[in-house]
C-alpha cells in the first residue's frame, strides 16, 4: 500500500487548520459552507465557476500591449484565469492571500490556476518562478504569495519550481494599486536582477503572479530574465483586471 507523501499530510493539516481558524463561509458569497470539501479552502465550488473567466490568448495580448510598447513587450505569452471588475467576487480571494495571512489559500488557488488550457499545453521543460517581492514586503507578510501560487502550479502539473532569490527585487516599489499607466511602468523599471544568471540561462520560464493589471511588473521580471539568458518568458496571473 502506497503511503501519502509527507508535503501532502502537511498540506491537509494546514487545510483542517485552516478551516478552524477561518469559519468555513464562501469567501464569494458568505455562504455557510459546512464540512462541504472544496476546491479551494472557504470558497464554494459553483461561486468559483460562476466568476468571469479572463480573456485568451491574443485578445488579453491585445489589452497588454496598449500599456507595454511592443519593442519592449518580451513576455511570450500571458495567460490569466479570471476576469476582475466591478461586478467581480473573485477578488476577495486574492485579497485574502495578500492581507489575511491565507498562504495556504494561495498555494490551493495556483493548483486550480493549472486547469487553464495554457498549463495543460506547457512544454516538459517549463519550469514556474513566482514574481519576486521586495525582503521588507515579504517581511511584513510572512510570504510571497506570487511564490505559493507557482508551488500549487508546480505540484499539480508536475513542471519545475524555481527558487525564490533566483531573481531579486532590490528596489522597494510602492505597491501599483494606485499608479497610473505611465507611473507604473516608472515604478518597475529596473527594479529586478538576476544575481547568478548561470540559473536562468537557456531555461523556459513561466512567471506567476496574482493581479495582471497593465502587465509593466511582469514584463520587468521577463526584461531581467531575458537579459540573463532566459530562452523564453511567459506568464500566468490568477486574474487579470478588464
Amino acid at each position: 500500500m502506497r503511503l501519502p507523501c509527507l508535503s501532502s499530510i502537511l498540506d491537509r493539516a494546514r487545510e483542517v487548520l485552516d478551516d478552524v481558524i477561518y469559519p468555513r463561509h464562501c469567501l464569494l458569497t458568505q455562504a455557510y459552507l459546512g464540512a462541504e470539501s472544496t476546491l479551494l479552502p472557504s470558497v464554494d465550488d459553483l461561486a468559483l465557476a460562476a466568476e468571469r473567466g479572463a480573456p485568451m490568448g491574443s485578445a488579453l495580448e491585445v489589452l497588454l500591449q496598449r500599456h507595454v510598447h511592443p519593442d519592449d513587450y518580451l513576455l511570450f505569452r500571458v495567460s490569466a484565469c479570471w476576469a476582475v471588475n466591478r461586478s467581480s467576487r473573485i477578488d476577495a480571494v486574492i485579497y485574502a492571500i495578500k492581507y489575511g495571512a491565507r498562504a495556504n489559500l494561495a498555494c490551493a488557488l495556483g493548483r486550480v490556476m493549472a486547469r487553464h488550457p495554457d498549463m495543460q499545453q506547457l512544454h516538459p521543460d517549463a519550469a514556474f518562478m513566482g514574481v519576486p517581492i521586495h525582503p521588507a514586503r515579504r517581511r511584513e507578510r510572512g510570504y510571497n504569495q506570487a511564490y505559493l501560487l507557482a508551488k500549487g502550479l508546480s505540484m499539480q502539473t508536475g513542471h519545475a519550481l524555481i527558487d525564490e532569490g533566483v531573481v531579486v527585487r532590490q528596489r522597494y516599489t510602492p505597491t501599483q494599486t494606485s499608479l497610473d499607466q505611465h507611473d507604473r511602468q516608472r515604478n518597475v523599471n529596473a527594479a529586478f536582477a538576476v544575481p547568478s544568471p548561470l540559473l536562468v540561462r537557456g531555461q523556459h520560464i513561466v512567471l506567476v503572479d496574482d493581479v495582471l493589471t497593465t502587465g509593466a511588473t511582469l514584463n520587468a521580471c521577463a526584461t531581467a530574465l531575458i537579459e540573463a539568458g532566459a530562452r523564453r518568458v511567459d506568464a500566468i496571473t490568477a486574474c487579470v483586471a478588464t
